[in-house]
């Protein structure tokens, strides 16, 4: 009874339970200076405090999107193209629409005045080919270059599209060649050439020549419907 008593008074003594004074104290007591460490146990209630992050996370910055590229617009008309410079298919088809013109004219005019294209402009014709204008020769080779060397360009088979008009822009142009290389060399015209009967009414013309001077009529006054198609697009 006198040793409860004393284990009793000395805990009460010292503050702590009896359980706790014989328990190892931990490392942080003994760093921590005493009025710290008789703070910390005699609390009641424990604070908690919340983490502070020393380094934060960077945050991505959003992707930029790529800014979309302009497409160069194909205007409608006879010559509302907007290609710009060089070997484009607005320029080519803008190309194509004034040689289908001009071959169609040019018809229409030595099946009536019986008179190729350089007779009826006043050049001289039967000679050979070296002999032509400088100019001329110039003219029919771009012509050649801008049909055979032309960008390759799909679509439907049949239709006023711009891909079947780019088409028949390109035999215009080489109709027109092959007639004044024709003309230069043998002083004949294009339908002459071809041993049909020229100089005489409209009328009297062949049936398949009105057809064909009225078809590019056609084809280069009606601008096609629709869009290249690229390989930009497909992608």
């Amino acid at each position: 009874m006198a040793q409860t008593m004393l284990l009793t008074s000395n805990t009460v003594v010292s503050g702590h339970p009896l359980l706790q004074s014989l328990r190892p104290k931990p490392f942080s007591h003994l760093l921590l200076p005493p009025s710290l460490v008789n703070a910390s146990s005699t609390s009641p209630a424990r604070t908690y405090t919340s983490p502070v992050a020393l380094f934060k996370a960077k945050t991505k910055a959003p992707a930029k999107k790529a800014a979309p590229k302009e497409k160069i617009k194909v205007e409608d008309g006879i010559f509302g193209t907007s290609g710009g410079i060089g070997f484009t298919k607005q320029n080519e088809l803008f190309v194509g629409r004034v040689a289908m013109i001009g071959f169609a004219a040019s018809l229409l005019g030595e099946g009536l005045t019986g008179k190729g294209i350089l007779q009826q402009l006043n050049l001289e014709t039967g000679i050979p080919i070296y002999e032509a204008e400088p100019l001329l020769l110039f003219f029919i080779l771009f012509t050649l270059l801008g049909a055979i060397g032309a960008l390759g360009d799909r679509g439907p088979l049949f239709g006023f599209t711009k891909s079947n008009e780019l088409f028949v822009g390109r035999l215009a142009q080489l109709g027109i060649a092959f007639s004044l290389i024709g003309e230069i060399i043998t002083g004949k015209g294009a339908l002459a050439q071809l041993n049909i009967e020229t100089g005489i009414p409209i009328s009297d013309i062949e049936p398949l020549v009105l057809f064909n001077v009225a078809f590019f009529f056609v084809a280069a006054l009606n601008p096609g419907t629709g869009k290249f198609v690229t390989d930009d697009e497909e992608d």
